[in-house]
């Protein structure tokens, strides 16, 4: 987030950051139809702690009473297991967690098939009784590449298809339609289980009819067409979005829920090659883009805002949206975001877009109380029995997700994983899921160690403070001069000083072949960073966050910037990226060069206006945060050296704690406290 100019001490250049949402969870208030909120911190709170344990069972009431300390209770199961949870505990936040327009397999008869997402489908090449077993299309690879890889896929799920009859106009006849399940392929006949799940088995016509597969959520979940395009239909004549937020409703309603949280809520699906959506039943893979504008992502604004309206104010909808990149944009309707695996799914050199992403949700969002949460979810010492390559303990990973939640005023799950590949997006990277362990953690740094008080650093005394007295004096920029490149296919035209309208994007092709399609760089390039050391990218920006397509209006929709040239993004597949809106604004960015010339910005992540001013980079890292509580300071350090750092002389302890005695010492500090690189230290008043 921006920080305004900042006071120079002769010891450190403290920079305070200004976020209105900071002070917001923990400032006592009573929100209708939720339990009041604490305003003392830390703020714990358990995720899945009832997963795989029996309601009314030994276990599931030992499991209740391991609740006491924590002020959320998220993911509690279903909706018998959250009324009993919300029982025990009314004045605790219990909070349901759902899929992000994901169907369950007891509800795929009570899904109109109009409302569903579905791959690139091919067309039959002979007509079909009802009683044909035996299919022939015209381009087999648009159901399953090959023999192979649908024995592969049978191993975890049936693959589902839809098959439609197209009306005169060679449109989808949704009334016409039914459910298949494929068993076998060779060559261009697929040999098919007919009529399942509530359809029946019915006749088509050669060349009139289209076999598609199903996009899935997660496995044994279909996907919803929460684009604009979405046909109206089923009951109430509904679009997919209406239908999902009414049936989210009354999911909600039989758990009695302060709230819902939707898993991996996308703005774009990730490995979209893999997942390609046709948003349009057009045949023809869009990845969700239609005239250049995302319609499945403002499409979900729809979701969210028909939830809204159906379940009140008073009611939590987030959802898990790690970044810029893929997470659902618009901050009208939620309350904020989960980061799951924070920081960028383990990635702790991206550590700050990451934070930089909460505290634009934490800032930003509108519906109260405000809360998005860093969610760590990583190996641990502790827990997982985790070292680093040189033997060292991973525990600083739980710190620093803590250190985020204090620093930005939110509360703070942890579960255990037993090795970092973890990939949040992507159920298929994560195994039989036994490397998540779900549970209650009772970390020292929850309950202030030997003190035993889970709300023991007390009231925030300030906002948190940024110390950028690590970054170096010359601007590595400086005499730059910088161009706008537009690729051929993309029309884009100047707007101002140092502004480009995207006007027109290519159809059809994957969004990371868009975003650098209109580009601001360097002119003449520069000499190589140093790979491996700390770098800090400071600039202006903003575009336009409102849109008007396909007969609808929507507000403060946030649009992307990417980066690269001069990020670490050998360990994601990703470049650095934030969103931008009509404010204008100054970034931070911290990133370790990778030994590439510096920064290119994308820009053509959707039509629109950016403006870029300013651009500068500096040696060092800007991730040293402070913020001091009435008993206690907690401290950042995401750079790769380490920080020292200044607080009252002789006022502070650490806690003495017995998981990370090495660190929890218990001992008196003066006035410089050492903060390791990539750790956090959290102090407690003597």
């Amino acid at each position: 987030m921006p920080a305004k100019p900042c006071r120079v001490t002769p010891q450190r250049r403290f920079c305070r950051i200004f976020l209105t949402a900071l002070l917001t969870v923990g400032s006592g208030e009573v929100f209708a139809g939720l339990p009041p909120l604490p305003d003392t911190y830390p703020m714990a709170m358990t995720f899945h702690a009832f997963d795989k344990i029996n309601k009314g069972s030994p276990a599931f009431d030992d499991a209740l009473g391991k609740q006491a300390p924590y002020l959320f209770i998220h993911g509690a199961g279903n909706a018998q297991k959250t009324h009993a949870v919300k029982a025990r505990w009314p004045d605790k936040i219990v909070t349901l967690q759902d899929a992000y327009g994901g169907v369950s397999e007891e509800d795929y008869a009570n899904v109109w098939p109009g409302h569903l997402l579905y791959k690139p489908g091919t067309l039959s090449s002979q007509n079909i009784s009802p009683q044909d077993t035996v299919i022939s299309v015209q381009d087999p690879r648009l159901i399953v590449k090959n023999a192979r890889r649908l024995e592969k896929m049978q191993k975890k799920t049936p693959l589902a298809l839809i098959i439609y009859a197209l009306d005169k106009a060679g449109k989808p006849d949704w009334s016409h339609a039914e459910h298949l399940v494929a068993e076998r392929i060779d060559g261009q006949k697929i040999t098919v289980k007919r009529g399942q799940w509530g359809s029946k088995a019915l006749a088509f016509e050669a060349g009139k009819t289209v076999i598609a597969p199903h996009m899935m959520f997660w496995a044994r979940q279909w996907q919803v067409n929460f684009s604009l395009h979405s046909p109206r239909g089923g009951a109430g004549n509904l679009t997919a979005a209406e239908w999902y937020a009414r049936h989210a409703a009354d999911n909600l309603a039989q758990a009695s829920a302060d709230g819902i949280e939707f898993d991996v809520g996308r703005w774009t699906w990730g490995a979209p090659e893999q997942q390609a959506m046709d948003i349009d039943n057009d045949r023809v893979a869009d990845y969700g883009y239609l005239d250049g504008v995302n319609s499945f992502g403002l499409g979900g604004r729809v979701f969210f805002r028909e939830l809204r309206r159906l379940v009140g104010p008073d009611k939590i909808i987030q959802a898990d949206s790690n970044d810029a990149m893929f997470g659902v944009r618009g901050w009208q309707y939620l309350n904020g975001v989960q980061l799951e695996s924070f920081p960028a799914a383990n990635h702790f050199d991206r550590f700050s877009t990451a934070f930089l992403h909460l505290r634009m949700w934490a800032e930003n969002a509108q519906a109260l109380p405000h809360i998005s949460y860093p969610f760590t979810k990583t190996p641990t010492t502790v827990y997982a029995n985790a070292r680093n390559a040189d033997g060292s303990k991973t525990d600083a990973r739980f710190r620093i997700g803590l250190a985020a939640a204090c620093l930005t005023g939110m509360p703070h799950p942890f579960a255990s994983l037993g090795n970092l590949k973890f990939d949040p997006a992507n159920v298929i990277a994560n195994d039989d899921g036994s490397n998540q362990h779900f549970g209650v953690f009772a970390w020292d740094e929850y309950q202030g160690g030997d003190r035993h008080d889970w709300h023991w650093l007390g009231r925030p005394l300030a906002p948190a403070q940024q110390d950028l007295s690590d970054l170096g004096t010359a601007d590595l920029l400086a005499g730059t001069s910088w161009r706008w490149v537009t690729d051929k296919g993309f029309t884009a035209k100047p707007s101002g000083q140092n502004a480009m309208t995207v006007e027109h994007i290519p159809a059809n092709i994957l969004p990371e072949q868009m975003w650098y399609g209109v580009r601001y760089e360097p002119n003449g390039g520069l000499k190589t960073l140093q790979a491996n050391q700390d770098y800090t990218l400071v600039f202006d920006a903003q575009g336009d966050d409102s849109w008007h397509y396909a007969g609808q209006d929507f507000a403060q929709v946030p649009r992307m910037l990417v980066i690269s040239g001069a990020a670490d993004t050998k360990k994601a597949a990703a470049p650095l990226s934030v969103l931008i809106d009509s404010t204008p604004r100054t970034y931070r960015v911290s990133f370790v060069a990778d030994g590439s010339p510096a920064a290119v910005f994308g820009i053509a992540e959707q039509l629109g206006k950016t403006t870029l001013n300013a651009v500068k980079l500096y040696a060092g890292s800007a991730e040293h945060w402070s913020r001091e509580f009435a008993n206690g300071m907690v401290l950042l350090n995401m750079g790769h050296k380490p920080w020292h750092a200044t607080v009252q002389k002789d006022l502070y302890r650490h806690l003495k704690g017995t998981q990370a005695p090495e660190v929890n010492t218990g001992e008196t500090v003066g006035s410089d406290v050492l903060v390791p690189p990539q750790d956090a230290v959290f102090l407690i008043k003597r």
